[in-house]
């Protein structure tokens, strides 16, 4: 089946209609989990017919990889924000994925969506949910300043892809967040250093 196409918001007031539609998902999932979210939740809380907001949005995952794109750029912004201007590279990584995980943990319904979104075969859903991937990874990588640059993709891709494994582990009641928060400390510092020695 093809996929359906979202009308461009060319005009200040589609524009608007847009950023509100997309605000009332992102309102609802903080308040509950994406599958007990209906469309016509969101048509309601952003004040748009049904029909309006499909025009923007052919899809629920398609809404709601833009709502994942729109938080991670929050996100991103509080990072570079709060990053620290002193310290250490590996001092500098092991905070930014403590607020990463502490994110999580305030709003889990946006990382049990990206478990949703990841397996979704959709030009609409893979371009934004591409693109909160990778300022995730841009955001890692600029905690690194004094790793040599050949080597700051690969530690930026290595972290982002532990936390996502302890997030996932999380999520499903396997592991609990102090024991996450551990695992990150231990992971950079074995990242930066030698591992312990067993005696």
């Amino acid at each position: 089946m093809a996929q359906q196409t979202a009308a461009v918001a060319g005009t200040a007031s589609q524009r608007e209609r847009r950023r509100r539609i997309v605000a009332a998902a992102q309102g609802l999932l903080e308040e509950r989990e994406y599958d007990r979210i209906q469309i016509r939740d969101v048509a309601e809380a952003a004040g748009v017919a049904l029909g309006t907001l499909y025009r923007y949005f052919p899809s629920k995952e398609q809404l709601f990889a833009h709502v994942l794109m729109e938080w991670s750029a929050g996100f991103e912004t509080t990072l570079r924000r709060r990053q620290a201007r002193t310290g250490h590279d590996a001092e500098r990584l092991r905070l930014a994925l403590r607020r990463a995980a502490a994110a999580f943990e305030r709003h889990p319904h946006f990382f049990r969506l990206i478990a949703v979104l990841e397996v979704v075969d959709d030009p609409g859903v893979t371009a934004p949910f591409r693109t909160h991937g990778e300022r995730f990874t841009r955001a890692l990588a600029d905690t690194l300043p004094d790793v040599h640059p050949d080597d700051v993709a690969v530690i930026a891709t290595m972290a982002q892809a532990l936390l996502s494994t302890l997030l996932r582990s999380w999520a499903q009641g396997r592991r609990s967040m102090a024991d996450v928060y551990e695992q990150l400390d231990r992971s950079v510092a074995l990242m930066f250093g030698a591992p312990r020695v067993s005696r």
